[in-house]
Order: C-alpha cells, then structure tokens, then sequence
C-alpha cells in the first residue's frame, strides 16, 4: 500500500517516522510525498502539551471526508499520544483505523493487513525495544538523526515522556556506529544523536563520552551534534571530550526550565540554579564560544511573580543563544497535574509573552554579535524566500542564508556575516 506519516512533536518522533517507515518499506509498502496519493495516512504524534494532541486530533478530523470517498484508506495514529490514549483515541475519533504504541511499530505490517489481529499487543511496552536491526529510511538527504537510546528515568513532575516511552534503555555501540557511518557516508554529514536524555547513554560499558570519541573517527562524518543534555548528568568529562573531538559542534542544548530553586525542586530536575550556572562557565571555560540552547517554563504550579522573575534574572545573566519558551500544559497522570495553586491561563500567557519578548531581544544581540565573522555554513537547501539564495547551519547551531545555486546543496561554504534577525544570519 502507499503510505505517508505526518510527524508532530520532537527530533525523536523525526527519527521514529523514519524508522517506521523502513520497516514498511522492508513489508513491501511504498511511501509517497502526496497525501492524495496515500492509501494510508500515519500521524506519528506527540503527548508533551495538550496543544500538540489537539492539533492531531483536528488533523485527523480534517482527512476524514477521504474516507467517505474510498472506504479502503487506512488512518493511523502511532506515537505518544497513541501509547498514551489507547483505544480512547478510537472512541474519541471513530475515523482512525488502528493505534500502535512506540514499542510495537514492527507489527505496523500486519495491523495494515488485519487492524483488529494485534490491537492489544500494539500498545504493550517493551522495556528492552530498541528496533535493533531496522536502518531507518532517510528524507532528509544532507542531515541525519540517529537515535542513541529510549526512554527516560528523570520522572520530572510535569512531564509525560517516561509513562509513554519507558525506562532507559541504550542501543548497542556498534548498531550506532554503523548507522551514523551509513549515513554520513550516503551524504549525511550532518548528524545528531537523540535521547531523552544522552548524557545517560551506557551500553557494555561505553558512556556517552566514550561513544562521542567512537563516532568522532569516521571519515565521512563532518558534524555531530546530540540533544538532549540533562543538567544533573552533564559531566566534566563530557565537556573535555566535547572540547577535543574536532567534529562535535561548538553547541548544547540544556534545558533550565526555571531559574528558581524551589520551582526546579517542585519539577523534580535534581540540580540547583548554582549548579546550572556552574556547568555554564565550565562550558564557556572549555569550549570558547560554545552556544547555549534551552528549554524554559512559565506558568508551573505556584509558580509566584517573584520565581518567575527569578527565571528572567538568569535569562539575563546566562544570554542564551536561543529558547524553546512554553506555558505549563498539565498532563494526565503526571505528578504535577494534581498540584495545588495551578496557575490561571491568563497569567501564564502574559508570563509566556514578557519571557518571548525578553529571549527574543538577546538571541537578535546575539546573532547581531556574528556581524562581520566567517563562518562555515553547511548547506542544507534553497532558502524559503528565494531559489537564488540557499540556507543551511553554522557549527554552533544558527540558520545562515547565502546567495548560491543547486551545487552548493550538501557542501560546505566560508560566509561572511554581514546581517542578522533573530533567527538568521545574512551572509555573504
């Protein structure tokens, strides 16, 4: 049958949709670009906020006239928010035709045959699934995601990850080696390790260290990078490697969430303010001109004027390079969906907009800092303003434009910054 997977949520779920699909093809399936051309629609999803599962669900909505018109279209939910809802979702939308958890896509081939034959096992967890010997199917022809490990043992008390993934578990040394030479080989050289968290990553005695100097010897690899860094788990050693292996890139994604201690104890993170802005300098130390990503939280139970303008006072004092910035979302059956004091929607969104506005002005200081350095672009595609200009990413993770053609496309080229917004650099 012709397949396509629409995918929300996370780089994890990016890489999962690329797994699903080899598995498929391996079925004799095909995959098409089209949706109109699909016999089946997937839509790999994503349970972190309520936002991301409504927009699934009105999605699925949307595609349900296809059904009426050619009863033989299959619609699939996989993913998360299918491990999280199960069968629900079916009752909530009668117009999906199977649902299958994170660790049962291997029966994707035969639900596709008989959708009733596996519907519990399809959404049973497997502590030990880590799909060995699947090569995922790559769209991407310049960028590669290759995921390191699954699941999550933080438990932090607003989110959903580690009741819809499971415990941690960590691929095999030698499986993550051959994928990331397979790709970067077939023109990938651009990869990113994914985990929820990397840091973490034990396999036969390998640590994460351990595994980053492994996959620093491989020719054909240009860049590697990995998300995501737990705070608690970052370690000196890491940072040294980080700093040795000409091939890491100069950035790292950590995630704060607050910059308040009591929040970041009622959340559950395991670190301090102090710790976080120590492992902020020991980056700064060890890896001049490192950039620094995080995630942020407005809006957390009980979170008071004056811890949320704690969390602005860090923002200022550490500048981040960028922010993923999101009000609280309560999740089901987490530990923080049964605290007291929620804080009201409209404080939230007015937190949210104040902590946006003040990100948004260091990123533009920031990139505006690049004015008039060289840097080495790899590039990805066609800018989305104009074929005469082409976009990629510069090692320390920032969206460059320059002008080029079609053979520029997988290469790297030395640009000189002459603008900036907050979110490109203008080169030239």
């Amino acid at each position: 049958m012709r397949f396509i997977i629409e995918t929300y949520g996370c780089q994890m779920n990016v890489a999962d949709s690329e797994l699903v699909s080899s598995i498929l093809i391996s079925a004799g399936h095909s995959p098409v670009t089209d949706i109109d051309d699909a016999q089946v629609i997937i839509f790999n999803t994503c349970s972190v906020r309520d936002h991301a599962e409504q927009r699934v669900l009105g999605r699925i909505a949307n595609e349900k006239h296809r059904k009426s018109s050619n009863p033989e279209i299959k619609i699939g939910v996989i993913g998360c928010m299918a491990q999280r809802m199960g069968k629900r979702l079916i009752e909530i939308e009668p117009g999906i035709d199977f649902v299958v958890g994170v660790d049962q896509y291997q029966h994707l081939p035969h639900i596709l045959e008989d959708a009733e034959s596996c519907a519990e096992d399809a959404l049973q967890m497997d502590k030990t699934q880590v799909y060995p010997n699947v090569m995922p199917f790559r769209q991407d022809k310049n960028c590669g995601f290759v995921t390191v490990m699954r699941g999550c043992n933080n438990f932090c008390s607003y989110c959903i990850v580690p009741y819809v993934r499971g415990r941690e578990r960590s691929r095999p040394v030698n499986d993550i080696y051959e994928e990331a030479k397979s790709a970067s080989e077939a023109g990938l050289h651009d990869i990113t390790l994914l985990g929820q968290n990397v840091n973490s990553y034990q396999f036969d005695g390998y640590r994460f260290p351990d595994l980053l100097r492994k996959l620093n010897n491989i020719e054909s690899l240009w860049r590697l990078r990995f998300v995501t860094s737990h705070p608690k788990d970052l370690s000196d050693e890491l940072i040294s490697v980080m700093a040795e292996c000409s091939k890491v890139c100069e950035h790292i994604h950590l995630p704060l969430q607050a910059g308040d201690d009591q929040l970041l104890k009622k959340m559950n993170r395991s670190y301090g303010v102090d710790h976080y802005l120590g492992l902020i300098d020991k980056l700064r130390a060890a890896i001049p001109g490192i950039a620094i990503t995080t995630d942020l939280m407005v809006g957390f139970p009980s979170e008071t004027e004056a811890q949320f303008e704690n969390t602005l006072r860090v923002m200022e004092a550490i500048r981040f390079d960028y922010a993923f910035c999101f009000k609280y979302s309560e999740r089901e059956g987490t530990a923080a969906a049964s605290y007291e004091d929620q804080v009201p929607e409209e404080v939230r969104l007015r937190r949210l907009q104040a902590m946006i506005c003040l990100q948004r002005k260091i990123t533009l200081e920031k990139f505006r800092g690049q004015i008039g350095k060289t840097v080495a672009v790899y590039v990805e595609n066609f800018s989305r303003r104009s074929d005469d200009m082409v976009s990629g990413k510069t090692r320390d993770f920032k969206i460059a434009v320059l002008s080029g053609g079609a053979d520029k496309i997988g290469g790297l080229s030395k640009a000189k910054v002459i603008d900036a917004t907050a979110g490109t650099l203008i080169c030239e």
